[in-house]
């Protein structure tokens, strides 16, 4: 009796008797690789010739069949391929989702004489410059894997030629993101286009990369260009579709994404495929090798002997050298540069001892008065309630309150917190500098900052000191007013990356020269100092450790009920609150958040009967990305899952919560980890880049980012933990944060630094 979870399948759609026309032909049929497990590519081989298929596509009746329930994920595929002269056998392949291809099915064929005859792919040389880089990431990522295999799927990936679909009538439409490249913000790839039937109504539009994860589009937005061309084509006006579909960490390149329309009748239709290679404009990329010139010649000869394996031409020499000096270029500039363990923080007393920052900061301290009047300039991004602007209003807080020290805050960006550093006794002004930061060109951006800067009190200052790399303009500002500047820095993306999106290529460079510029860059991450460590010509770059108000917290906690604060905020007294505090947005990935939840829902009921879990998300700002993420909660009945805005009472939360959870793609050194050990938390968080400075494995459950299955995994071992009373973790954080981090240790740091680089007061 055969096995109802192995592997199946049925090649339905081929020309009789296996014999090809001239031209091209469609083959198709069902795909089913077992319970709980899918595939995520599909390609088919003419002899040495690739073709990629379009698998994972709707078989009404047939999945149900298959599965037990409707997909995804689906079971149909389909490939159009044109089988050249003289081609004797075909091969189908199908990709698991841990990137391995597999044979299965095979059968001779027979090809019209009048066929056209077989061509020689594209030579190696073309793609050198980015097939080589590829692979020194694809051999990071899989490091268990040979580089003979690696070399081979990507050099076979080449010679696949893309099979990608529009829409048909009665559907029209276009997809205008992805196209041939598609751009990737933490792990979610963009989507977005418009899309209308003549006859019929669309209900919803989903988006699939991968074989499970389908995403619900907002649809029916305004799209006032297409209705008037299309004046017959009833919908048009509210053709508009928008969101963003995840993509898996081991997606094969080109990867392929799916949009398909569902109908007022029930139908569900496949409106756009599309190949893509995808581009990572935000968030963490697949890490290259460190340095090595033997690593990047290993990886050039799998590359060759790849190429020799299936027939591609290596090019002309000139070629060949002039590709691998552009791969060598990109290697060099992205190779990651060597992190050195985080050093206990030196206390404030012992400035002057061997430890770099101790060196540096005693050496400049020793020919500083640390009583005599200071004043400070403190430009930050915004005014949001987050992490960063929080960040430098308590430091700027500490500086006001030194003997002699005034602080007067810059913002190009109103906001909240605004009212808090005026309270404090710091008044803020709001600055205009969009005419800067649209310059097209150096001249320009310089012209326009002087118009916007003029009016601060440069003469009434003596240190200017900016708040992220985003704040880059206040370097430039104060060098022409002869002043010296601190920037801190909280980011860990690459320059070139996270800037693409918002300002002109000509402005690149003025970002870069500001950390060359600047008196200090100011790292509390490692990870982050290593991001931009090729700009440190100067030895300006000094790390300095973040801190938490230990005694603060402690003093909230002490007065503050649990029961009252979840009472004030409108949430259940009585169930165990899973909060993950940040502000909403890809960065801080609350899809995977949800997606998670969605994972969980029918699992928890069962293993905590009677047990009341919620999960809540603080820090919802108005936005398209809040939302998908208020549609995939309603499309998937989690009940359970709450928004709440974002918050100036952020203790709050720290307080009444249970277990907290940070699933950030990206993070410098976040604060809100440093809070919730503080507040006694059982803490699931990401590893990207200092988390992992702040925390060991034994103070928190650490998790890769993006991986709902493993966060899913992490948040069951903290609810074992909770109801059983575990306070093992909970406790090794806490201890470990107060004794690193504590702000009567760190901030003393962070003060005397200022004092030292700021302008020596002017001879009587």
């Amino acid at each position: 009796m055969s096995d109802p979870d192995a592997q199946r399948f049925a090649v339905e759609i081929h020309p009789p008797d296996w014999k090809f026309p001239a031209g091209k032909t469609w083959v198709g049929g069902w795909f089913f690789a077992g319970k709980n497990r899918f595939i995520s590519d599909l390609r088919l081989w003419i002899d040495g010739r690739a073709f990629l298929g379009l698998s994972g596509l709707p078989k009404p009746g047939w999945d149900e069949h298959l599965l037990g329930r409707p997909g995804p994920p689906y079971s149909g595929f389909v490939c159009h391929v044109e089988p050249h002269r003289g081609a004797r056998l075909l091969r189908i392949e199908a990709r698991d989702h841990a990137g391995s291809w597999t044979e299965f099915f095979r059968h001779a064929i027979t090809v019209a004489a009048e066929a056209p005859a077989l061509t020689s792919p594209p030579p190696l040389a073309a793609r050198l410059p980015e097939i080589l880089p590829a692979l020194l990431r694809r051999q990071t990522q899989e490091p268990d894997h040979s580089w003979t295999a690696l070399a081979g799927e990507l050099v076979s990936a080449t010679l696949g030629a893309p099979l990608n679909s529009l829409p048909v009538p009665p559907f029209f439409g276009a997809l205008e993101e992805p196209r041939e490249t598609g751009w990737l913000r933490y792990g979610r790839l963009s989507v977005k286009g418009w899309l209308a039937h003549r006859t019929a109504k669309i209900t919803r539009i989903t988006a699939l990369v991968d074989a499970v994860q389908e995403s619900i589009l907002l649809h029916g937005l305004p799209r006032e260009d297409i209705s008037g061309v299309f004046t017959d084509l009833p919908g048009s006006e509210l053709s508009h579709f928008v969101g963003h579909v995840d993509l898996p960490a081991s997606q094969s390149a080109p990867a392929l994404v799916k949009v398909f329309a569902e109908l007022d009748n029930g139908e569900k239709h496949l409106a756009f495929a599309q190949r893509f290679t995808p581009r990572v404009i935000a968030g963490a990329d697949i890490a290259l090798p460190p340095l090595s010139r033997a690593t990047f010649a290993r990886a050039g000869w799998a590359l060759r002997s790849a190429a020799s394996r299936y027939c591609i031409p290596l090019g002309k020499i000139s070629d060949l050298t002039d590709g691998a000096k552009a791969a060598w270029a990109h290697y060099l500039a992205e190779a990651p540069a060597k992190i050195r363990r985080k050093a206990e923080p030196v206390a404030p007393n012992a400035l002057g001892s061997g430890s770099e920052q101790g060196s540096a900061l005693g050496a400049m301290r020793s020919t500083t008065q640390s009583h005599r009047p200071l004043r400070i300039l403190v430009v930050t991004h915004n005014l949001n309630f987050e992490g960063a602007p929080w960040f430098i209003f308590e430091l700027a807080k500490f500086l006001h309150s030194q003997p002699g020290a005034s602080v007067h805050v810059v913002s190009p960006q109103d906001g909240s917190l605004r009212r808090v550093f005026t309270a404090a006794g710091m008044p803020v002004a709001i600055l205009d500098l969009s005419a800067a930061l649209k310059s097209e060109s150096t001249d320009d951006f310089y012209s326009a900052l002087a118009a916007a800067t003029g009016g601060l009190p440069w003469q009434e200052t003596d240190l200017v000191l900016c708040n992220t790399m985003v704040s880059f303009w206040a370097v430039h500002a104060a060098q022409r007013a002869s002043l010296p500047v601190l920037m801190y820095v909280h980011e860990s993306a690459h320059i070139r990356r996270f800037f693409a999106p918002t300002l002109s290529p000509a402005l690149i460079p003025l970002i870069e020269s500001a950390f060359r510029e600047a008196t200090r860059v100011v790292f509390t991450a490692d990870s982050s100092r290593a991001v931009f460590s090729y700009l440190d010509e100067r030895n300006n770059f000094v790390s300095l450790p973040s801190w938490v108000d230990v005694a603060r917290v402690d003093a909230f906690a002490a007065v503050q009920s649990k029961a009252e604060l979840r009472r004030k905020h409108g949430l259940d007294p009585d169930a165990v609150l899973i909060v993950n505090i940040g502000s909403i947005c890809e960065r801080k990935g609350q899809h995977i958040f949800i997606r998670t939840i969605e994972l969980l829902k029918a699992e928890l009921p069962t293993a905590y009967p009677g047990k009341k879990i919620q999960f809540v998300m603080v820090g919802a700002r108005a936005g398209v990305y809040l939302e998908l993420l208020k549609h995939e909660v309603a499309f998937h009945q989690l009940d359970n899952a709450l928004f709440l805005p974002e918050s100036g009472e952020i203790f709050d939360f720290y307080r009444l919560a249970d277990i907290f959870v940070c699933t950030s793609f990206e993070e410098s050194f976040p604060r809100v980890l440093l809070e919730s050990a503080a507040f006694r938390l059982p803490i699931i968080t990401t590893n990207v880049n200092g988390i992992t400075e702040m925390l060991a494995e034994d103070e928190a459950w650490i998790i890769p980012p993006g991986d709902r299955y493993q966060l899913a995994e992490a948040i069951k071992q903290a609810l074992n933990a909770h109801y059983n009373g575990d306070t093992r973790r909970v406790d090794k954080a806490r201890a470990a944060i107060v004794r690193r981090y504590h702000e009567a240790n760190s901030l003393p740091l962070h003060a005397a630094l200022a004092r030292a680089c700021a302008r020596p007061p002017a001879s009587p």
